[in-house]
C-alpha cells in the first residue's frame, strides 16, 4: 500500500524469530509446532509472516478459515495448513484443491470427506470437546469414531486436538486444564493403532509447561503424559498471557506508529473534539495524530489511554475521531518551538526512544484482551516489515 498518511504498523520479523527459537529452545522434543496464523496473523500480516515462518523451518501453520488458508496458498507458503473452522461439502473440496489439513470436529465433515471424489485419503486432525464446549466430538465417541474412521479409504487420521479453555492453570495438576489434557490422553489410547499424535497446548498451556520445566514434575503430571504439540498462538507476537511474567522472555514485534499531523495552541478553557469532553485546565498544546477507532484505535479509550511522544508518556485527550485522535503535549513540548516537533512520530503501542507502552495496558483500559488490541488494527494501516534479514 502507498502511504501518504504517516500511520503504520512497524512488525519486527527478528522479534518474530526470536519468540520462536524461544519456544523451540523450550521443547526440543516436541515434533508438531503450529504456530496460529489466523486473523492475519493476530493483525501483523498473514502473507509476510507465512512466508517468513517457512523460511525458520516452521512445518505446519494454523489458520481459522478455508479462506484464509487459500490466500497462504496462493502466495506460496507451502508448509502443511490446518483449517480449524467447519466446513461443508464446497468447503471440503477446497481443502482438498488446496491441500490443506481439515480439523475435523463434527460428524458431517466426515460425510463431506468421504463424499469426495480422490485418488487418495485426505489426511486430518480430530477435534474433542473436552470441557470448552464449542466445537468437537464428546470423549465418549471415541470408539464409534475408531470404528468409522479405521482403514477408511478416505480419510487418514493423524492427530487428536483438544482445545484448553483455562490453559493458565496447565501447571496445576488438579487444575480444569489438567482434566482436558487426562481426557486428551485418554482418548489417544483408543486411536493407537493409527499411529497419531496430539497437540493441546496454546500460548498459556505452552508457558505454563515451561513454568514447571525446572520443577522437574513426575511423569504422571498432565504435562508430562505425552509429547504435546504446540500451538502458540499470542506468544509468537511477543506476549505472555500468564500473570507471571518472567517465565519466559518475549519481545513485542508490532509497533503501532503515527506521525502527527498538526498542533494546536488552545486557551485554558477551550474544549477538544466531539462533545467537548476534555477541557484544557491551562493554556495547552495539542498534537492531532491521524489515526482512529476506523484504524482500530478504540473509542473507549478516549480520556483514559497514553501515547507515546517523544518518548515520554502524554494523554490521549476528548474524544477519539474516526481519522484522528489528539494528545495533551504540552508538558513535552513546553515553551519549544513547535518546528523542532514537526514530522514527530507517536507511538500507540510498542516501543520509544527506551519507553514502552503495551497493548496489554491498553487492552486494560478499553475493558479488553490483548488479543483484540492486536487484531483491531485495521486494513487501511499499512504493515512495514523491518528486521529478519529485511
Amino acid at each position: 500500500m502507498e502511504m501518504y498518511r504517516r500511520t503504520y504498523a512497524e512488525i519486527n520479523l527478528s522479534h518474530l524469530a526470536y519468540n520462536i527459537r524461544a519456544i523451540q529452545k523450550a521443547f526440543p522434543q516436541v515434533g508438531f509446532l503450529c504456530p496460529m496464523v489466523k486473523a492475519n496473523a493476530y493483525g501483523h500480516g498473514d502473507v509476510r509472516l507465512g512466508l517468513y515462518l517457512e523460511g525458520l523451518g516452521i512445518r505446519h501453520m494454523g489458520v481459522c478459515l478455508i479462506e484464509e488458508g487459500i490466500l497462504l496458498r496462493k502466495s506460496g507458503v507451502n508448509a502443511e495448513i490446518l483449517v480449524f473452522r467447519g466446513f461443508d461439502f464446497d468447503g471440503a473440496q477446497k481443502i482438498a484443491e488446496y491441500a490443506m489439513t481439515p480439523v475435523v470436529s463434527s460428524w458431517d465433515h466426515i460425510d463431506h470427506l468421504e463424499a469426495l471424489e480422490s485418488n487418495s485419503p485426505i489426511g486430518i486432525h480430530l477435534k474433542f470437546d473436552t470441557g470448552m464446549n464449542r466445537l468437537g466430538f464428546r470423549p465418549e465417541e471415541g470408539q464409534k469414531l475408531f470404528d468409522r474412521l479405521w482403514q477408511n479409504k478416505k480419510i487418514r487420521l493423524k492427530a487428536l486436538v483438544t482445545h484448553l479453555f483455562n490453559g493458565e492453570d496447565a501447571a496445576d495438576e488438579n487444575g480444569k486444564s489438567a482434566g482436558q489434557l487426562k481426557a486428551l490422553n485418554q482418548l489417544a489410547h483408543i486411536f493407537k493403532p493409527f499411529n497419531i499424535f496430539c497437540h493441546a497446548l496454546n500460548s498459556s498451556g505452552i508457558i505454563s509447561a515451561m513454568s514447571l520445566q525446572k520443577a522437574k514434575p513426575g511423569p504422571q503430571h498432565p504435562l508430562m503424559l505425552q509429547n504435546w504439540g504446540l500451538r502458540p498462538g499470542l506468544m509468537i507476537y511477543g506476549y505472555n498471557p500468564l500473570a507471571d511474567k518472567s517465565i519466559v522472555d518475549l519481545k513485542p514485534v508490532m509497533t503501532l506508529k503515527a506521525q502527527v499531523n498538526t498542533y494546536r495552541r488552545l486557551k485554558a478553557g477551550e474544549t477538544v473534539s466531539y462533545g467537548g469532553t476534555w477541557k484544557a485546565n491551562r493554556d495547552s498544546v495539542i498534537a492531532v495524530v491521524p489515526i482512529g477507532y476506523a484504524d482500530g484505535y478504540h473509542r473507549i479509550l478516549s480520556n483514559k489511554s497514553h501515547v507515546l511522544f517523544a518518548g515520554k508518556r502524554v494523554p490521549v485527550v476528548g474524544n477519539v475521531c474516526m481519522d484522528y485522535l489528539m494528545l495533551d503535549v504540552t508538558d513535552v513540548v513546553q515553551n519549544k518551538d513547535l518546528k523542532e516537533f514537526k514530522d514527530q512520530e507517536a507511538v500507540l503501542f510498542g516501543q520509544d526512544h527506551g519507553a514502552t507502552l503495551s497493548p496489554e495496558e491498553l487492552a486494560t483500559q478499553a475493558q479488553s484482551i490483548t488479543w483484540e488490541m492486536l487484531t483491531s488494527v485495521g486494513e487501511r494501516v499499512p504493515r512495514v516489515y523491518v528486521g529478519g534479514g529485511q
